[in-house]
C-alpha cells in the first residue's frame, strides 16, 4: 500500500513539474491539459485523479512554489541578523529564486479567472500569505527602529514592487550581476527608509 501511495505522490509531483515548465514557457492559457499529460508521461485519467482542472493544478503549483520559497528563506535567514541585513539577504534570495515567466503566467491566470472567482480568491489568498510573510520582515525593521515608516503593509508592497520591477532589467544578466544590481538597489532603498 505504501509503495502505491509513494508512486501516486511521485506522479503528482511529475505532473506539477511538467506543468510548471509549460506554464513558464507558454503561459497559462496556451498550455493545455493534454500537453501537460504528454510532458508528464501520464494519462488524462492520471492527471484528473490528482487535479480537478487546469485552474486547480495552477493553484496547487502556486501554493507549492510560495510554500517552498518561504521554507527555503527560513533556512537562509538568521534570527541574529538585523532587519537591514535580512533585506540585503532577501534581495540576493529574490534573484536566486526569480521565476519571471511563471510570474507572468500568474498574472495571466488571475486575469482569466477573475479575482472574484473561487479560483481567483484561492490564488489571491496564496499571494496574500506570501505578502504577509514579507510584511513580517518589514514590521521587524520598523519595530526595531531600523527603518522609518508607520505602515508595514504599505512599505512591504513598495519594496516587493521595487524588486519585481527591477527583475525586468536583469533577464540578460548573470546571477552575480543581478545580485550586485539588487544590492545597489537595496542600498538606495535603505537610504530612504533607514533611521
Amino acid at each position: 500500500m505504501k509503495k502505491s501511495k509513494d508512486d501516486a505522490e511521485l506522479t503528482k509531483q511529475t505532473i506539477v513539474d511538467a506543468a510548471k515548465d509549460l506554464f513558464a514557457a507558454k503561459g497559462y492559457a496556451a498550455t493545455s491539459m493534454a500537453e501537460i499529460c504528454s510532458a508528464a508521461g501520464c494519462s488524462r485519467g492520471g492527471l484528473y485523479h490528482h487535479f480537478d482542472s487546469k485552474e486547480d493544478l495552477f493553484i496547487f503549483l502556486a501554493d507549492q512554489s510560495f510554500t517552498v520559497s518561504w521554507e527555503n528563506w527560513d533556512e537562509v535567514a538568521e534570527d541574529s541578523m538585523t532587519a537591514t541585513e535580512q533585506l540585503y539577504r532577501y534581495a540576493e534570495y529574490f534573484v536566486d529564486t526569480l521565476q519571471k515567466p511563471l510570474n507572468k503566467a500568474g498574472e495571466e491566470f488571475i486575469s482569466r479567472v477573475g479575482p472574484d472567482s473561487e479560483a481567483g480568491q484561492r490564488f489571491l489568498g496564496i499571494l496574500h500569505g506570501y505578502m504577509q510573510r514579507f510584511q513580517n520582515l518589514v514590521q521587524t525593521g520598523l519595530d526595531r527602529g531600523e527603518w522609518k515608516g508607520d505602515n508595514a503593509q504599505e512599505l512591504a508592497m513598495i519594496i516587493l514592487g521595487y524588486y519585481s520591477g527591477l527583475s525586468d532589467s536583469i533577464q540578460m544578466m548573470s546571477k552575480t550581476e543581478g545580485k550586485q544590481l539588487y544590492r545597489k538597489a537595496t542600498m538606495l532603498l535603505l537610504e530612504g527608509i533607514q533611521k
